[in-house]
């Protein structure tokens, strides 16, 4: 009688911990997943301003790469293990989506600049405003993660 309990006591321990540690696993992949997407935005955010400053092919590129790996980290799936698992995603879309747009207004401005076209500032501010609105979303998500 015995052994039986404590067949049972050891199959309810693996259970158990075979349970947490998929839970936990889950966890960590979300959180990796939410810091893959801070650094990605980090770069991108770092980028566009290169280029917005030189304005070189080479920083054109890297920018474009940046906003490709960025889009990539935005369609994070999460779990409900993390708070606001139901915010997040559309948030980081969000952020994704001005940054697209911002980048394809910085080039459109950049290119009537050297063209010298004369809707040059109207093109600035297009960027300036979605810079300025991909910011705050940006801060949106930050408000969304850390609570």
């Amino acid at each position: 009688m015995i052994k039986k309990y404590r067949i049972l006591l050891v199959l309810a321990l693996v259970v158990l911990v075979g349970g947490f540690s998929f839970f936990y696993r889950m966890y960590q992949y979300d959180m990796k997943s939410l810091q893959d997407f801070v650094v990605s935005y980090q770069t991108f955010d770092r980028t566009i301003a290169d280029f917005a400053d030189d304005g070189t092919s080479d920083s054109e590129s890297k920018a474009s790469d940046a906003l490709t790996k960025l889009t990539a980290k935005a369609g994070v799936r999460i779990s409900s293990l993390i708070r606001n698992d139901s915010l997040i995603p559309p948030a980081t879309l969000q952020v994704a989506d001005l940054a697209e747009k911002e980048l394809e207004s910085l080039k459109a401005y950049k290119n009537a600049r050297q063209n010298k076209n004369t809707n040059v500032n109207n093109l600035l501010t297009a960027f300036n405003d979605l810079m300025a609105e991909r910011k705050a979303a940006y801060d949106s998500f930050q408000k969304l993660d850390s609570s």
